[in-house]
């Protein structure tokens, strides 16, 4: 019961953050003015070839994220890419349909299909995070230094102002992580001591869960000490935002105005601003996510608020409905069903709550 009102709860919170940001853009004179006819228009106008391409790129990003896998567990085991694709798709899709917890649907069937520890694949998982903030901070610094597009209005020059003094912030965190990381997988029975040792006023339970956590973090950065897996870890980190990117830009490209000529770097600072929208995701609906798009097409790079709605819900169409078919079927192929799948996240997420990964 706690658990449900605590995720309703965040549900609450999340759409309170979506309402009050739509409340202040209605404020905005072109978004009162919003016509419900142009949006349409703008979708149903959309070039079909350029959506099929990104609708293509989608599951190509699938099967890079599954090859980075791979090269993830080289220390562990040498997995079938298969198996990694079939799993990347039921963990999206999960995500899709039950939010948050869905992300662990992902490690509990690849360990169980590749019989390895749970803990292991909490690992591969949390190092996957790492490198995909690290991938994410990179395209936004790369954005903003090229500066794909010069806003000409008060609010779009405030906004690429902030963004190019948090990117000097983030590109130096960002920088003081990988060497973070470097250090700790060096020094791993050390820094692991000396952590368990600072945070030895929390509970027995609490630091039993909080040693096996590091223990499941260490696991996974030995990727680190093997050079070919982390060489390949790297590219395919950096082909997997390539090609997301790629997925905002030929959605953006569909359109037959001016938004279809905002160059390649812009949809990947697109994408960094709906990668923050993800903090308020609502199940199946999106809601942050398409906010981010939104904001950053008319506030940034002047695109007009009918075209940037339609871009970002097409942008999460395209994500969603191929993922949801491709994962249905799976889903029948491994004898799973919706609620087996929200039952698996919900016991992982209790698992690695209460430590018993």
């Amino acid at each position: 019961m706690k658990k449900s009102w605590g995720r309703w709860a965040w549900l609450a919170a999340g759409t309170f953050v979506i309402v009050l940001i739509f409340y202040n853009l209605s404020r905005n004179p072109e978004w009162r003015n919003f016509r419900w006819d142009r949006l349409w228009h703008s979708i149903i106008g959309a070039s079909p070839g350029y959506l099929l391409l990104a609708i293509l790129s989608v599951y190509l990003s699938f099967l890079v994220r599954a090859a980075r896998w791979q090269f993830f567990m080289r220390p562990i085991k040498a997995a079938s890419l298969w198996v990694l694709y079939v799993g990347q798709i039921l963990g999206f899709s999960s995500i899709f349909l039950v939010g948050r917890p869905g992300e662990l649907v992902r490690p509990a069937y690849i360990a169980k299909k590749e019989n390895v520890p749970m803990s292991s694949m909490i690992a591969v998982w949390l190092l996957e995070r790492v490198f995909d903030t690290i991938a994410m901070v990179i395209l936004f610094a790369a954005a903003i230094y090229s500066e794909p597009v010069n806003p000409d209005t008060p609010q779009g020059v405030f906004a690429l102002h902030e963004m190019h003094r948090w990117g000097h912030v983030l590109f130096g965190l960002t920088g003081l992580l990988i060497l973070g990381l470097v250090f700790f997988r060096l020094k791993a029975a050390r820094m692991t001591a000396l952590a368990l040792k600072l945070f030895a006023f929390l509970p027995e339970r609490a630091l039993g869960a909080f040693a096996r956590f590091l223990r499941s973090f260490v696991e996974g950065l030995s990727v680190i000490r093997d050079w070919k897996g982390l060489a390949g870890s790297v590219v395919t980190t950096a082909v997997l935002w390539a090609i997301n990117t790629t997925m905002f830009w030929l959605t953006f490209k569909s359109f037959r105005h001016h938004m279809g000529h905002l160059p390649w770097l812009a949809a990947g600072l697109t994408l960094f601003c709906a990668a923050l929208g993800l903090l308020v995701q609502l199940p199946g609906v999106g809601g942050g996510y398409q906010v981010g798009i939104i904001l950053s097409l008319t506030e940034i790079f002047n695109i007009k608020a009918e075209p940037a709605t339609g871009a970002g819900i097409l942008v999460w169409i395209i994500q969603l409905v191929p993922t949801l078919v491709l994962g249905l079927i799976f889903l029948i192929h491994e004898g799973l069903s919706i609620r087996k799948l929200e039952a698996i996240a919900e016991e992982e997420e209790k698992a690695v709550t209460l430590g018993g990964i």
